[in-house]
């Protein structure tokens, strides 16, 4: 039974629902996919969540005058961007450290110019195509900011001369599903993004 303090009880947080796996959570491949949107939460004007699926349903960004804004979207290489979460376990909460790790490709100065502008951009939100046919969207909550990049020429043909770059940012949950209806497929999920994107 739980007691009470000054009116709180002292068990805050509810009882678990069950954590047995789905056989789809079982067999979920890992990975994300080479489609990838990046957001500003400044330009977030709100977004919708299903209460009981608790996924992402809908994304609406403001506009600056007759300027809609809109994500920004790129295509890489398959098997190289990806999310990693790391639990902090705070004085007054605990909280989840979500990183979204980003590798840029570049031919010219204007490539370049464009991986430049994350390295000061503030409170972005990801949202990656993972190769299980989901959508996830991460740091939608307070926003992912620069952390670490590294890049290089390489020294051998076959070496990596991309820019990695990780966004990271403290949020009080896991990344989020995106799915626009209960029923939507991975391309319906994608073409509501691409609408949204240039």
């Amino acid at each position: 039974m739980a007691t009470t303090v000054s009116g709180c009880s002292e068990e805050c947080v509810s009882l678990l629902d069950s954590l047995d796996p789905s056989c789809s959570a079982l067999k979920k491949v890992g990975g994300v996919n080479r489609r990838v949107y990046i957001g500003q939460l400044s330009q977030l004007s709100s977004y919708g969540q299903d209460t009981t699926t608790k996924d992402i349903t809908a994304i609406t960004l403001g506009s600056c005058g007759s300027t809609s804004y809109k994500l920004k979207k790129f295509s890489g290489k398959k098997y190289k961007n990806n999310g990693t979460y790391e639990l902090t376990v705070g004085e007054n909460v605990n909280v989840v450290m979500q990183s979204a790790i980003l590798v840029l490709y570049h031919f010219t100065s204007r490539d370049k110019e464009k991986i430049e502008q994350l390295f000061n951009a503030e409170d972005l939100f990801v949202i990656f195509e993972n190769n299980a046919g989901q959508v996830e969207v991460w740091g939608i909550e307070f926003g992912l900011n620069a952390s670490a990049g590294s890049g290089g020429t390489g020294v051998l043909l076959n070496d990596p001369t991309a820019f990695t770059i990780t966004l990271s940012g403290e949020q009080s949950t896991l990344s989020r599903i995106f799915n626009v209806g209960p029923t939507s497929t991975l391309a319906q999920n994608l073409a509501y993004l691409d609408a949204i994107a240039n």
